[in-house]
Formats: structure tokens, sequence, C-alpha cells
């Protein structure tokens, strides 16, 4: 019997439909399981943060399986590939489109029964690390090793399953409005047990029990899953009941009108063999996962090769926010201790090469200690911005003091040094330096390659006896501080203003900016 779907997905932001929950409060699902605070709160925050981050390997556009144009909504794929469109598992994984990455897993040696016997404190201890993929793949083992208690008919009145052939994931990211239409999940491709986990947001899927005859009058149960939550579906759930999310902005719940959030969900399934056997595992713990043709990629690309995630999140947004960064941050002279005490200390006279300048906000503190400065960015409207830090404005009583250039100095800015460059390829002769800053730039570099690079450039240009300070944002934060990171690498929200937005506009000639940019 193979998926199928009764409704269509329709656009985002339909009329909702007032359905409560408790209006099925009576019916039963057989083999239906809901575990609540499955997870915790802070496992459930880094594997938002990893799943959506820049090193989440979203699938390629799918066909649906009306042939009516792709899944809307954004996908994942994990030890084997669901193709939507045959409602089946691509079991070849060495077709171009069943090379999806491997399944998350343990370090070798951690699957042993003693490294697992509190699979929870492993999971913790991994969150405090910010392992945001070795803690999927707890999450994963602890699924297989969980046991269910399923209500039957039987004398003791419930029967334990346990699902320990977990071998694919599916990551489904529904936004605000968009579902699922209704289905059975093709039994021929997955095994009994389809388990889902939501994240970050809950959400009311709705079963209807499977009839001969599509009458639209079959039984119907509403069933709210809130975040954190695992739902089990095994047996007659499995089977004889389809489930969907209905496409709207909010459910309702026990009398309760819930708005929907960004939710993401993980689908773990045991996909099977024609045979109707277990698919071999295909995992890996070498992270962050990417699909075949990804890592075939990598071997042959250098660090100097801008990846699309640097590309679409930080070289575009810098030069559309520019204008907004500059006033709101360049001119109020805001800059790090650690680099204006450094910037300080070098000797007089030096040559300071100020790597990722952007609007030159250190320049004046150069400046200041007697220093020459040459500044590279890689964004020309942040350098643009530069040009504003004149003499006249510099040593304005209004200006802040860490802007603020004695009169003397003067000479050391008649006109910032600046040039539009990449710091992985820094247009400087090596040793002609005296000392290199690189402030706010390193956790803009999406991988560890580039990170290197950057530094290997930092080296070249110094003279040997020179100084080189970098300074990156870090995971650990202050209680007080207005950022906290689940894991290492994730995206960091910008709040542009549209009023800033429109000057950058006007001035490159290009269309409005987005205003809901990440950097």
């Amino acid at each position: 019997r193979l998926a199928r779907e009764r409704g269509t997905e329709v656009e985002r932001g339909e009329a909702s439909r007032a359905e409560c929950t408790s209006s099925t409060d009576h019916v039963t699902v057989p083999g239906l399981v809901v575990v609540e605070d499955y997870l915790t709160e802070a496992q459930e925050q880094i594997l938002v943060a990893v799943l959506t981050g820049p090193q989440a390997p979203w699938a390629p556009d799918q066909t649906n399986k009306s042939r009516t144009g792709s899944v809307k909504r954004k996908v994942q794929h994990y030890g084997y590939v669901f193709d939507y469109q045959t409602a089946d598992v691509l079991r070849n994984r060495s077709e171009p489109d069943g090379n999806c990455p491997f399944l998350p897993a343990l370090s070798d040696g951690d699957e042993n029964p003693g490294f697992l016997g509190d699979i929870n404190a492993v999971t913790d201890d991994f969150v405090k690390q910010g392992k945001g993929w070795d803690v999927l793949a707890c999450v994963i083992e602890k699924t297989r090793r969980h046991e269910f208690e399923i209500p039957d008919d039987t004398a003791a009145g419930r029967k334990k399953m346990t699902f320990p052939d977990i071998n694919q994931l599916t990551v489904n990211q529904y936004r605000p409005g968009e579902g699922i239409g209704s289905h059975v999940d093709t039994p021929s491709a997955f095994g009994d047990g389809l388990i889902s986990i939501s994240l970050n947001s809950g959400i009311v899927m709705e079963f209807r029990k499977v009839s001969g005859e599509d009458d639209g009058d079959s039984l119907k149960k509403l069933v709210y899953l809130p975040p954190r939550s695992l739902v089990l579906m095994s047996g007659p759930a499995r089977y004889e009941w389809e489930h969907q999310i209905v496409t709207r902005r909010t459910d309702t719940h026990q009398g309760v009108v819930l708005p929907r959030g960004l939710r993401i969900s993980l689908t773990l399934r045991t996909a099977l063999t024609l045979e109707g056997d277990p698919l071999p595992r295909e995992e890996s713990n070498q992270f962050p996962p990417l699909w075949i043709k990804e890592r075939e990629e990598v071997k042959y690309k250098t660090a100097l090769a801008t990846p699309a995630t640097e590309r679409d999140h930080v070289h575009a947004v810098y030069d559309a926010i520019a204008t907004q960064w500059h006033h709101t941050r360049g001119r109020r002279g805001v800059l790090w201790p650690g680099a204006t005490q450094f910037l300080q200390n070098l000797p007089f006279g030096s040559i300071v090469a100020d790597v990722g300048c952007g609007d030159g906000k250190y320049f004046p503190a150069i400046w200041e200690a007697g220093s020459f400065v040459i500044g590279t960015d890689i964004s020309r409207p942040l350098l643009e911005t530069a040009f504003e830090n004149n003499a006249e404005s510099l040593s304005d009583e209004k200006v802040a003091d860490t802007r603020r250039v004695s009169l003397h100095r003067r000479s050391f800015q008649a006109r910032p040094a600046v040039a539009v460059a990449d710091c992985m390829s820094v247009p400087l002769r090596s040793n002609s330096c005296d000392a290199a800053i690189c402030i706010a730039v390193m956790h803009h570099l999406s991988t560890l390659e580039r990170r290197r690079r950057c530094i290997e450039e930092l080296v070249r240009i110094v003279r040997p006896g020179g100084r080189i300070n970098v300074q990156a944002w870090a995971m650990e934060q202050d209680k007080d501080s207005r950022r906290h990171f689940a894991t290492t690498d994730v995206y960091v929200p910008f709040n542009a203003q549209p009023k800033y937005l429109d000057k950058v506009s006007q001035h490159s000639g290009s269309k409005k900016a987005d205003p809901n940019v990440s950097t």
C-alpha cells in the first residue's frame, strides 16, 4: 500500500480551521503513544541551532507526489533519502539522488552499554561542549534503546517495544502555515514504528482511520504535540490511520488558541530492503554531515573558494546594512578593550594591518597611538563609510572618546588607506607590517580551513618579531550577555532598519534589501 495524500499542500496563511483537540478526546488510536518532555530545553536548543545553522545539509528541491511542483518545506535526509515523488526510500546510495549524509553516530567506543548507562547525562555533557551533531547522535541512539509502553488488549494491558534498527532520519522545517497532506508512510519502505520528535514549536496532528471508501466521514483524532515531545505510531496507528498537519497558522488545544512557530521535526524510521529486512545502517561520526557530492567537492576545494553560506549570510548582508552598521556601531566608538590595549602598546610609527576593518572603527585608536593603518575588508559599502573619519569630525568634542584623534595626530589619518580584499588573500607584501589586528572576523568564516587560512595570511604579512591580535565571539557568554549560543556555528539575527536599507539600495542601484537578514 503506497502512501497517498488526499489533500495537496496549499499556500501559507489560509484561514484557520477552528477545531479543538478536546472535540476528539473520546477517540482512541491504538498504537499511538505521546511522550512529553522527551528532550530537555537545552537539548532542544542546541538541536534547533545545528539543524538550522550554516552547516545544516538541506536537501535539493524534490518533486512532490502529485508532480505539481517541489515539496514546499525544507528537508534534510540522513542514512537514506525518502523520495517524495515515488513515496519510497532510495535504497541505492550510489545513485546521484540517494547520496545523502550519513546518519550521525557516536564516536568509536561510545556505543558500549557502560557509556550509554545514562544517555541523558552523556547528551547533556555534549550540550555543555556545544557539540550539536553529537547531541543528535545521542538522541538517535537513545530512541533506538527507548522502551515504549503501548496499550493493547492483552491481560497485561500494555506491551513493551523497542526499535533498535532505526536507520533513517528526515528533518522537516515547518514555517507557520505550512503542513503536510494526509498519508500513511509506505509500508514497503519503512517498518513498524514511525517516530517524530517536535522541536521549537508545538503542532496539532490529525489522524484519520483508513477506510475502503473515501466518504469524508471517517473516524478522526486530533493530537497536540508540544515542543520536545515524541510521538510513536505503531501497529494500527502506523498502518491503519493516516496522519496529516493541516496548513494553518494557529491550532486550538483544550480551548486555547496557540499560534504556530517555526517547527523542526525529527522523523526516525527503519528503512527496509525489498525483501522487508532492515537496511544496513549508513552512519558516521565525522561532522558536519555532508551529501556525498559535497564531500567529493571538499577534497578539491581550497580555502580560497567562498562558500555560499558566507556569500549569502555575510557578504550580502554587510553590503546591505553598511550604513546602519556605521551609524549604530562605528560612530559610537564601541571597541573591544583587548584590541584597544594591544594598539596602545605598539611602538610609535608602527604599520598596522586591520584585516576585516569594516567601517574602520579601530582607525582612530590606531592613529591616536601614533601608528599607520592599512585596512582591508570584503564589503565596499562598509569601507566607504570609513572616509567619514576626517580630521575635523574626529577632533570634535562631541565625538566618542575612542574615536577622537588629537590635533597633532591629524596627519596620520588625512586619507585612510583601504582596499576591498578577501582575508583569504590579503594584498600586502610578506613581512611588510609591524602588527596586524583581525577583530570580529573569524566567526564569519564558516569552515576550519578558512579560519586557518586567515591566520596564515596574518602571519605572512607581519614581519618576524611583529605582533598579531585576533579576537572573535566566543560560544561561552556571561550570564548577563544579550547573546547566548547553543553551539559553535549558528546564524545570529540582525535587526535591520528599512530606512538605512533604502539608502543602501539607492546608492547601489539594487533592489530594496530584505530587513530580515542574519549574520
